[in-house]
């Protein structure tokens, strides 16, 4: 049954009438069956590449047990992506991998992206959603540096404005999520280097047990600042890493710890899946509580 849109009215040269044609769905420029089988070849495209993205080459049988697709679809379509130069393989075309072009559009993305402002965004989103304070900071030594603050409620008791304010990296969630993202001993290094300053009763100025909380906020995804830095406030951050998996800033939600609590099987989780979000713009392909732990 085809489907009947609404009608176009056309003016009659003769009588000055309107002449009614009437355009179905299947008449739609990119619509029909055509429309479709393009739609179609694009789709299991892109699905093709999302496999190749995942690890190194894989085979064509691979290719059609996973999508589902017969071989001759499975070699039509790798042929157009291997003919604009997206896939390549070897001489039998079992070793199927990426192509050129696919380096020249990660290039060209990651060279118009920028992590800040993209984050920001996502920031502004967090604070509207969980009615907290959202924050980012990047790591100048061994402080962490305030870069971007978002609250956008109507709290009476909310989080005061951060922007350019320096804190230590034991102290913070930002500063434990970006140390637990860093390779083990490249943050045990930096560890045994900190001075742990005393800023609460809660503040951690132990170097083991720093360490097997970072070890914790490997296994998690998040970080936790418990009335550390500032009595009674409790933040969750964790970190936005690059393609490599090197972090290059932190993000936090914070707020009173009262009301934390009260979210806190929601805020930890949202801001991991954010900062995730954010990485994955960035390149990173790996999991934010995938990590290598001491052993």
């Amino acid at each position: 049954m085809r489907t009947v849109l609404p009608t176009i009215g056309t003016a009659s040269r003769s009588s000055g009438a309107r002449a009614v044609t009437r355009v179905t769905a299947d008449q739609l420029p990119g619509s029909g069956p055509d429309g479709d089988r393009r739609a179609g070849t694009l789709e299991r495209g892109l699905a093709i590449l999302e496999m190749l993205s995942t690890g190194g080459p894989v085979t064509s049988a691979r290719i059609m047990e996973e999508l589902a697709l017969s071989r001759s679809a499975t070699y039509r379509i790798l042929g157009l992506l291997r003919q604009r130069g997206y896939v390549d393989w070897d001489g039998s075309a079992e070793r199927i991998h990426l192509g050129r072009q696919v380096v020249t559009l990660g290039m060209a993305a990651l060279a118009t992206f920028d992590p800040f402002v993209a984050a920001q965004a996502h920031l502004r989103d967090l604070s509207s959603e969980l009615s907290e304070a959202a924050l980012m900071a990047v790591r100048d030594g061994e402080q962490m540096v305030y870069i971007a603050h978002e609250d956008a409620t109507d709290n009476l008791i909310a989080v005061r404005r951060l922007l350019g304010v320096r804190r230590p990296l034991h102290a913070t969630s930002l500063g434990k999520a970006y140390l637990a993202a860093l390779p083990v001993e490249e943050a045990d290094r930096i560890v045994d280097q900190l001075p742990l300053v005393v800023l609460t009763a809660n503040t951690i100025i132990d170097r083991g047990r720093l360490r097997a909380e970072l070890d914790e906020t490997r296994a998690r995804g998040y970080a936790v600042d418990n009335g550390e830095n500032e009595v009674d406030v409790m933040c969750f951050g964790a970190a936005i890493r690059d393609d490599r998996g090197i972090p290059v800033c932190a993000i936090s939600v914070a707020g009173p710890r009262e009301r934390m609590l009260e979210k806190a099987n929601v805020i930890p989780q949202r801001v991991a899946d954010t900062a995730l979000s954010v990485s994955r713009r960035l390149g990173f392909r790996g999991s934010l509580n995938v990590a290598q732990l001491r052993r």
